[in-house]
């Protein structure tokens, strides 16, 4: 989670670089109906395909995503999706 996390009391939030990339795909993808397919293609490094991906997993459960990733990165993602989800995008 190099460069893409802030340490805050244990838990892990995105930096304002990742929340900005977390924004543009949020509305690639759901504003303008993207497929995270044909948007992962269009991903220029890694740092981009991680914040795609978080976006991609607001369609799915918690507790889904919880028995694939470890837990600090599952902490990661829900932050993510909290500041997505709070920030009126």
């Amino acid at each position: 989670m190099n460069g893409l996390t802030q340490p805050s009391k244990g838990n892990y939030i995105p930096t304002e670089g990742m929340k900005g990339l977390l924004r543009r795909w949020f509305y690639l993808k759901f504003v303008q109906k993207k497929s995270t397919v044909e948007l992962m293609a269009t991903a220029s490094d890694l740092r981009n395909k991680s914040a795609l991906s978080i976006v991609a997993l607001l369609d799915v459960d918690e507790q889904m995503i919880s028995q694939v990733v470890d837990k600090k990165r599952l902490i990661f993602v829900q932050n993510c999706h909290a500041y997505l989800k709070g920030s009126g995008k």
